[in-house]
C-alpha cells in the first residue's frame, strides 16, 4: 500500500493516481476527503495508514424520521397467511398489513422494495378473498 502511495504519479492528480493504482474511488475516496486533514494527504505514511484502516467515529444515530427504513412493525405471529391481523377489528373491518408495516429487517434498496411489493400482492390477494367471502356470506343471509 505504502509503495503504491509513494509511487511517482507524474502529472496526474493524487486522486487520479490513487484511483488507478489502488482502485480508490467512489465512497472510499469521499470518506477519505471527508475525514482526513490536509496534512494527511501530504504524508504518504499517514495516507497509506488511513487508506488501510480509516477510523470512522460514529457520534450518534440520525433521527428516525430521516431513516430510509427502520426495524419494527407488526409481528409475523400476529398475522394469518393472507397477512391479515389475527386480533383487532371485527371480521367485516379486516386489516391487512404489507411492506414496512411488517416486522422485518432487510437491506434497503432492491431487496426491501421487492419484499414490500411482494407482501403487498399477498395482502391484496388476501383482502380480495376476504371481500369475496363477505359478499358470499351477505348474499346467503
Amino acid at each position: 500500500m505504502l509503495a503504491e502511495v509513494r509511487r511517482p504519479r507524474g502529472s496526474r492528480s493524487l486522486s487520479s493516481h490513487l484511483k488507478s493504482r489502488l482502485r480508490l474511488d467512489g465512497i472510499k475516496s469521499a470518506l477519505l476527503h471527508e475525514l482526513l486533514e490536509p496534512a494527511d494527504w501530504q504524508d504518504p505514511v499517514r495516507l497509506a495508514q488511513a487508506i488501510k484502516g480509516l477510523p470512522v467515529v460514529l457520534k450518534a444515530a440520525r433521527p428516525l424520521d430521516e431513516a430510509i427504513s427502520s426495524a419494527g412493525g407488526v409481528g409475523w405471529a400476529g398475522l394469518d397467511d393472507s397477512l391479515r391481523l389475527r386480533a383487532g377489528p371485527p371480521a367485516h373491518q379486516a386489516v391487512f398489513c404489507a411492506g414496512e408495516m411488517l416486522d422485518w429487517e432487510a437491506p434497503t434498496g432492491g431487496y426491501l422494495l421487492t419484499a414490500c411489493l411482494a407482501s403487498g400482492v399477498r395482502a391484496g390477494e388476501g383482502a380480495l378473498q376476504h371481500w369475496r367471502a363477505l359478499q358470499s356470506a351477505l348474499s346467503e343471509a
